[in-house]
């Protein structure tokens, strides 16, 4: 297994990496507090660098998340959240 941890701003460090991730967890920040993060245009880049079959996993089931992974090529689902969160997403690069 290797790991590569890729530090920075996630609009600029993300766009720059010429890696493809095959997992992704998707947190850290709320999409309340910070939008910027969770925008369809980032998501787009998350999709653009996941290897065929690659997955995400987040704690956030916010709709506008949901929709961004999915216009970004996930196939996404909000299953029942961890540590009694209520909901949370995954998905899968279809």
């Amino acid at each position: 297994m290797q790991v590569e941890i890729v530090s920075g701003d996630a609009r600029e460090s993300l766009p720059a990496w010429q890696g493809r991730a095959d997992a992704w967890f998707l947190d850290g920040f709320s999409p309340a507090r910070n939008p910027e993060l969770w925008a369809p245009e980032l998501m787009a880049q998350v999709g653009a660098h996941t290897a065929p079959g690659g997955t995400f996993a987040t704690y956030t089931a916010a709709g506008h998340v949901r929709c961004a992974l999915a216009a970004a090529g996930f196939a996404v689902e909000r299953i029942p959240g961890f540590a009694g969160k209520r909901h949370m997403s995954r998905g899968v690069l279809a």
